[in-house]
């Protein structure tokens, strides 16, 4: 019996965890018309100047070809500059825009997502143990798609 208490618990708090990401991505969205992903991609071009797409990709935990995708986006907008390196070509600097430091500026807070804010918070220990737990209950579930971790989530 206690095993079943403990499963009906865990069912609701990962219900309360995707509701919170879910309100803030909607939250995110209606204020400012982007993405949460996105609006996080803004946030950590502005805090690291010059950043190169494999480094924003890997910031954001996302395939460098979505993170790709997401920023021919942002550019459209004119949110962000690419640059190319003088030195190597294939090197790519990411800056803001002003338009894009505008739109940031207005954006809810935390840009990095309640879900990022959160684990920050987490003491190493904390993130091992949660870690370790998903990791257990993601091969209970038999996950064939692990692609499916490198797209952000986004509020439906």
């Amino acid at each position: 019996m206690e095993k079943n208490k403990h499963e009906q618990h865990i069912t609701r708090q990962l219900r309360i965890l995707f509701k919170t990401v879910q309100l803030h991505a909607k939250k995110v969205e209606k204020a400012c018309g982007l993405s949460s992903a996105k609006i996080w991609m803004l946030h950590e071009i502005s805090a690291n100047s010059g950043l190169k797409v494999s480094e924003l990709a890997g910031a954001l935990s996302i395939h460098p070809s979505t993170c790709s995708n997401m920023l021919d986006k942002l550019e459209d907008m004119q949110l962000i500059a690419r640059d190319r390196s003088r030195s190597d070509q294939r090197s790519v600097h990411l800056s803001l825009t002003e338009k894009g430091q505008n739109l940031l500026v207005q954006a809810p807070i935390p840009h990095q997502g309640e879900l990022n804010t959160a684990l920050a918070k987490l003491s190493e220990t904390q993130l091992l143990n949660l870690e370790t737990g998903l990791d257990d209950l993601l091969q209970a579930l038999k996950i064939e798609d692990s692609d499916a971790a490198m797209v952000p989530i986004v509020g439906e």
